[in-house]
């Protein structure tokens, strides 16, 4: 497991891009902080918030962390839910696949950030890339849906229950 490293305050200015940032990217999310810093996690940059590791860097994307989703829910963001058999295969490690996706909420586009969140408990269980939009989505019928970022238990998991 890799660990978390090269841990510093951002300055008032990195901040402040930050804020912007995440208020381009996602829009719908009002998240005020006092406090944020960079550390790595493996090659990946991190962003602790508030003393919460709230968002990862993928492919230059910013991207949330399942831990700021359980701490401030996914309404702000477009989600897919899956059933009980998906869920089982998502956390195992598996991208997400069209026959596993059974709700759409929000409309997104292919290249987007997307939550996962398991139907029946409603809880979020990974945070992904769309391959496909929303729109296509509702006519596909196979094929990989959702190329998987950070799921539960993965090391960025690991390191959110101990920041």
């Amino acid at each position: 497991m890799s660990r978390l490293s090269r841990r510093h305050h951002l300055s008032k200015k990195d901040a402040r891009a930050l804020k912007e940032e995440i208020s381009k990217s996602f829009p719908a999310l009002r998240l005020e902080f006092e406090s944020a810093e960079l550390g790595k996690l493996g090659e990946r940059e991190v962003y602790i918030i508030d003393g919460m590791l709230a968002f990862f860097r993928e492919g230059g994307k910013l991207v949330p962390t399942i831990k700021l989703l359980l701490s401030k829910g996914f309404s702000w963001m477009s989600a897919v839910g899956v059933d009980r058999g998906a869920t089982k295969a998502l956390v195992r490690g598996a991208d997400l696949m069209v026959p596993g996706i059974k709700a759409l909420e929000g409309s997104f586009e292919r290249g987007s950030i997307v939550a996962v969140f398991d139907l029946e408990s409603r809880a979020p269980i990974a945070v992904g890339e769309a391959l496909v939009s929303s729109q296509e989505l509702a006519s596909a019928q196979r094929g990989k849906a959702v190329r998987v970022l950070h799921r539960v238990g993965d090391e960025i998991w690991e390191a959110s229950q101990v920041v």
